[in-house]
């Protein structure tokens, strides 16, 4: 017979770590210790980020796509986020900060045609650029289907929706009324209306109103015909609860629909507010500073406090008048005179609220806040007091350039197309004259949108700069124009008017002043700025 041998055990990890440290660890203390230094040693991680021992047990992140995080979750950041603009200083006052840096008062066009790829003189080409920003200015004031606002009152609203609520729906519509000068007019959709129907929520390809096709792109559309906040209207309108479908693209590819947002990780279906990774930062800065409020309002009620060995006395002589509130009244009038008891005495109150902690908290909460949004402290809380000349220009130069980003993102994504729509239906009424239109389309509508400037931080060492760069061929006057938000076209035909009318007055044209004056005037400024 063959002897059976009993299963051999099998040799578990910590088995092993036992035989490792078994011989150098004789006691119970020490060979813990031994234990979880081998454990580690074994088990540990190349990066600390991904360690999960009791520090980090709590981390748990999760590893969904970006439509899962987003979208279960989004309805309430984009509440919060407009409760925050609504009833918040600070945010309101950032959204409005970046509004007005970003879009200020419009992004305006000039029209610049590819002459070369289109085979037409500089004549022709500038007839043909005029007429274009002829047609747009006819247009800017009707662009609002509503009948609110012209374009450049929508840019600012686009702007600020984002913000909020981290995207924006606008539709081209095409209208018949007839004192419109051209057909096109925009609708702009807040996103809430953006949904899924309640009969197609079993459709994997429809994500929160979105119908994404095999390669991840829009397909369709799904905008619910009112707010769903919109109560009173509900009422009065029938089947307001009913989504309609629009297509992407109509049948010849152009857009229908125009959904921006900022795109953060590929396959991303929608917006994300742009106080979304800091609202917890708002609202507990809020309430901190509202219960500091309360309790300096409290404190500021109590004058004086009366102290007193005899309490049943004290009882009995306690003011009992009483408002119609039933708040009891205790006042105190102007050189008034009283006399205490014997065994009574005054004790003044002097509370301290807020205490020394209270402005250097305020502050560092703001720069979170500010870094987190990619602003500078000075721009969040309005404050320069702390900076000096170069520092607040540094700061400055840094949130213009974010702002250039944004500046550059809305005049893509929303300018260019709209202004596309634009000249092909003047073209279609043949009042621009442009040979192979649709062939050469974009050659057609090329253009440079102007974004509003920014003042000089110091204008006397800007302006030698701006005119160095100029003659030294490193920029041009229509750079240099742009980044004040002004174009180079309009100044030199204002001042050759202005040189006509010298003329015709018999007055001489100003000198200008040379370098020695100048560099002369810089040394002086600089000094100022050392002392």
């Amino acid at each position: 017979m063959k002897e059976i041998k009993p299963p051999k055990k099998k040799t578990t990890l910590t088995d092993k770590i036992d035989n490792l440290i078994g011989v150098f660890s004789p006691q119970k203390a020490f060979r813990r210790k031994m234990y979880r230094m081998a454990n580690k040693l074994v088990l540990g991680k190349s990066y600390r980020g991904a360690e999960k021992n009791r520090l980090r047990q709590d981390w748990l992140p999760g590893g969904n796509s970006p439509d899962e995080d987003i979208l279960s979750e989004l309805p309430d950041l984009r509440e919060r986020s407009r409760d925050l603009n609504r009833n918040d200083g600070v945010a309101a006052g950032i959204t409005s900060t970046m509004v007005t840096n970003v879009v200020g008062t419009g992004i305006k066009p000039q029209s610049r045609i590819d002459k070369e790829n289109l085979g037409i003189d500089d004549a022709a080409a500038i007839q043909f650029q005029k007429r274009a920003e002829r047609c747009w200015e006819k247009w800017t004031p009707f662009a609002d289907s509503a009948e609110r606002m012209d374009f450049y009152e929508i840019q600012q609203l686009v702007d600020r929706q984002i913000l909020e609520n981290g995207e924006v729906i606008i539709l081209p519509l095409m209208l018949k009324d007839k004192y419109r000068p051209y057909s096109l007019a925009l609708e702009v959709i807040e996103s809430d209306r953006l949904v899924t129907p309640s009969d197609k929520r079993s459709e994997k390809s429809i994500r929160s109103g979105v119908k994404i096709g095999a390669r991840g792109q829009p397909v369709s559309y799904f905008i619910q015909k009112t707010h769903p906040g919109d109560s009173t209207l509900k009422l009065r309108t029938p089947n307001s609860d009913k989504c309609i479908e629009i297509p992407a693209r109509n049948e010849y590819g152009r857009s229908n629909v125009i959904h921006l947002y900022w795109i953060q990780r590929p396959g991303q279906t929608r917006g994300v507010p742009f106080f979304a990774p800091i609202l917890t930062y708002f609202k507990d800065l809020a309430d901190y500073l509202e219960a500091e409020l309360v309790a300096a309002r409290i404190a500021a009620c109590f004058s004086l406090f009366i102290e007193s060995e005899d309490a049943a006395n004290m009882a009995l002589n306690r003011s009992t008048e009483t408002t119609s509130a039933n708040t009891r009244i205790e006042d105190l009038e102007p050189g008034m005179v009283e006399y205490l008891n014997p065994g009574e005495k005054i004790s003044s109150f002097s509370p301290e609220r807020p205490g020394a902690s209270f402005e250097p908290f305020v502050d560092k909460m703001l720069r979170m806040i500010g870094a987190a949004l990619g602003l500078p402290y000075e721009l969040v809380s309005k404050d320069f007091s702390k900076t000096n000349y170069s520092s607040a220009r540094a700061a400055l130069l840094e949130a213009r350039r974010y702002f250039r980003v944004r500046q550059e993102w809305i005049s893509r994504k929303l300018c260019q197309p709209v202004w596309d729509m634009v000249i092909e239906e003047a073209y279609l009424r043949k009042e621009l004259d442009a040979p192979n239109f649709y062939t050469q389309k974009q050659d057609w509508c090329r253009t440079r949108w102007i974004t509003p400037g920014w003042a000089w931080i110091d204008p006397l060492k800007e302006v030698k700069a701006a005119q160095e760069a100029v003659d030294n061929n490193l920029s041009s006057l229509a750079d240099e124009a742009a980044a004040q938000g002004k174009d180079w076209e309009e100044i030199m035909e204002q001042n050759a008017r202005e040189d006509q009318k010298r003329k015709e007055l018999g007055l001489q044209k100003p000198q200008k002043n040379n370098d020695s004056k100048l560099d002369q005037k810089l040394d002086e400024r600089k000094e100022l700025d050392n002392e």
